[in-house]
């Protein structure tokens, strides 16, 4: 059978669309970076991010026999909300059109929350579940986009924690640039 260019240009897309299991390819790896000037954030009185860093690395984590999903990254997210710092390390799976990262349980001990509003808070919206975030590419860099909502914990004296819904529509979305590796240290 011969196939032409045009053959081979699509197998080669489908190839890169849709990673396999196998493959030690880890799609979106790299640092990206998005820091929001005062004029941004002037004109977006609602967001509460000033600032977010990810980093998407191939998974450490051994695959589980039985696992649905297959775990293939590991994207260390972090945002400033002010000068606070909130983070979570998310496992990242491949779905139709990017990574779906589940995002870690914090050990922090505190109370719940009464209001699931988007802010910093002293309390927890879910003592079992921190929320997930997806990840895909655009042709000005990659969107960062709260999926069901995101509870990234704060510096662990503070016990505080940063809550982001996806409906709103100021803090639910993030375009981030590629960025030198050494900001995402």
């Amino acid at each position: 059978m011969i196939f032409g260019r045009g053959a081979l240009f699509l197998a080669a897309s489908i190839a890169l669309a849709a990673p396999s299991c196998a493959e030690e390819i880890v799609p979106l790896a790299g640092c990206y970076e998005r820091v929001y000037d005062s004029a941004w954030l002037a004109a977006h009185r609602g967001q509460i991010v000033g600032k977010a860093t990810l980093s998407v690395v191939k998974t450490s984590v051994p695959e589980t026999p039985g696992e649905t999903q297959h775990i293939l990254a590991d994207a260390m997210l972090v945002m400033w909300s002010g000068q606070t710092a909130f983070g979570t390390i998310g496992a990242c799976f491949w779905e139709r059109t990017g990574l779906v990262c589940n995002a870690a349980l914090s050990a922090q001990k505190t109370a719940l929350c009464k209001s699931k509003e988007d802010g910093v808070r002293a309390c927890r919206v879910s003592f079992n579940d921190s929320g997930s975030f997806t990840l895909e590419q655009k042709p000005e860099g990659l969107m960062l986009t709260i999926r069901e909502r995101l509870e990234l914990p704060g510096p662990e004296a503070r016990g505080t924690y940063l809550y982001l819904s996806p409906a709103n529509a100021e803090n639910h979305a993030f375009l981030l640039k590629p960025a030198p590796a050494a900001r995402c240290k």
